[in-house]
């Protein structure tokens, strides 16, 4: 059966011509064609289930340097509080110092401050001003004290003028009743009144005269007063003398703020004239408080929030970062961030501050990871298929913005109102 098949498509194939035959040969496709093309529809359906189905851990990329998160643990600046020539330098770059050592020795140029005696002199001239207002002080009280005793006198003299007005009135009202029934003379009766009225004008003098002490005793008070917040201010002004005097030569000594070692001498030559504020030297101080601060742009800035992790890559720390799949990278530490900037730079550009991470790999010890190294973090946002990451990076759209679980219930309740009201 199977030779007579043979034979009769042998026949049919010698029945058609040759040109015939030779273009059915070239329409007939090869094997080996059949296998590129299987292999290649595998290949994508392989690589469209690899786009749907891998993950992509989104990203955002800044750099900066390592720092420390206390204000306090960064490098600072010893400045020059007055204008001087520096004498001698009492410490080399490289030197550990404590809180209180002294760097350097200044001599002051202003003129109000030549005098090498100048402290002494304005403690005399201060001590002679206190015993110059003590002195004015009790001459002040003692004038007070004065027109207090003539108001006692005053008063004194009023109640025996007052006893003698007393006296006189009665002699007076008893010699004009005897004279009206001519028992007593008429030279009596006058002499009754005079001695009556010479009475009276001794009252009225008496009580012009605790008066008048009084207002002495009032100028006095005001006096004293005056006297007193005038010694007050010329002490003050005496003591605020004193104290700049010694304040400011105390600044000839320059001493550091607090521990650390010197890393840089700004003014380094002995005679060298420094201005205020100039910077003499830098202290980096001996702590282990670690920090990165990387910035990032502002379409960046939105997407990062505290607390999210940060993978970071260290100048000199050998690693390799893939930053999609953080399972692959190696030689990687990670942080946390902290603090994200309310305003930029100046640049456009936000910093962001990141500390260790206490549950991962631990940063390298400080004496490797100094202030100042280079840094490149990769702050982690949410996890994406890996062809919306292509297809995002292809259109220049930013990350996708991870909605909190609040939002979208607030989002879903306003959509089922708005159908309900449809409806």
């Amino acid at each position: 059966m199977a030779e007579s098949k043979q034979k009769r498509l042998d026949v049919e194939i010698h029945a058609i011509p040759s040109f015939r035959r030779t273009s059915l040969r070239l329409v007939t496709t090869a094997a080996s064609f059949r296998t590129v093309m299987y292999m290649l529809v595998g290949i994508l359906i392989v690589v469209s289930a690899g786009l749907i189905f891998i993950p992509w851990q989104q990203t955002v990329v800044g750099s900066g340097t390592v720092t420390s998160f206390a204000p306090e643990a960064r490098p600072q600046t010893v400045e020059s509080i007055i204008s001087g020539r520096i004498v001698q330098w009492k410490v080399r770059e490289g030197a550990v110092v404590r809180q209180g050592d002294t760097l350097c020795v200044l001599s002051d140029i202003n003129v109000n401050f030549l005098d090498n005696d100048l402290i002494d002199r304005l403690q005399q001239l201060r001590d002679r001003t206190l015993q110059a207002q003590e002195g004015a002080i009790g001459a002040s009280i003692q004038r007070r004290k004065q027109a207090e005793q003539r108001l006692e006198q005053s008063k004194a003299r009023y109640d025996n003028v007052l006893v003698a007005l007393g006296v006189a009135r009665a002699r007076f009202n008893r010699a004009e009743s005897l004279l009206k029934d001519g028992l007593v003379s008429t030279r009596e009766f006058e002499t009754a009144t005079a001695n009556f009225q010479a009475a009276i004008a001794d009252s009225i003098s008496t009580s012009a005269a605790i008066l008048a002490a009084r207002q002495d005793i009032d100028a006095f008070r005001s006096e004293e007063e005056r006297v007193i917040s005038q010694a007050q201010v010329s002490i003050q002004e005496a003591e605020v003398r004193l104290s700049n005097a010694t304040g400011r030569v105390g600044a000839r000594i320059v001493t550091a703020p607090l521990g650390g070692t010197i890393v840089r001498v700004h003014k380094p030559g002995a005679g060298q004239a420094v201005k205020e504020g100039d910077q003499l030297a830098t202290i980096v101080p001996l702590v282990d408080d670690q920090a990165v601060e990387i910035y990032v742009s502002s379409m960046d800035a939105a997407l990062i929030s505290p607390g999210k992790l940060v993978s970071l890559q260290f100048s000199g720390f050998p690693a390799f970062q893939f930053s999609g799949w953080q399972n692959v990278a190696i030689g990687i530490f990670h942080g946390t961030v902290r603090v994200v900037d309310a305003v930029d730079d100046g640049t456009g550009r936000f910093r962001v501050l990141i500390v260790p991470d206490t549950t991962r790999r631990m940063w390298p010890d400080a004496r490797f990871l100094r202030q100042g190294t280079d840094v490149t973090g990769w702050v982690l946002l949410t996890e994406v298929p890996l062809g919306y990451e292509l297809w995002r990076q292809l259109m220049g759209f930013p990350p996708q913005f991870p909605v909190s679980e609040q939002r979208s219930k607030v989002a879903a309740k306003a959509s089922d109102l708005g159908k309900e009201k449809k409806k």
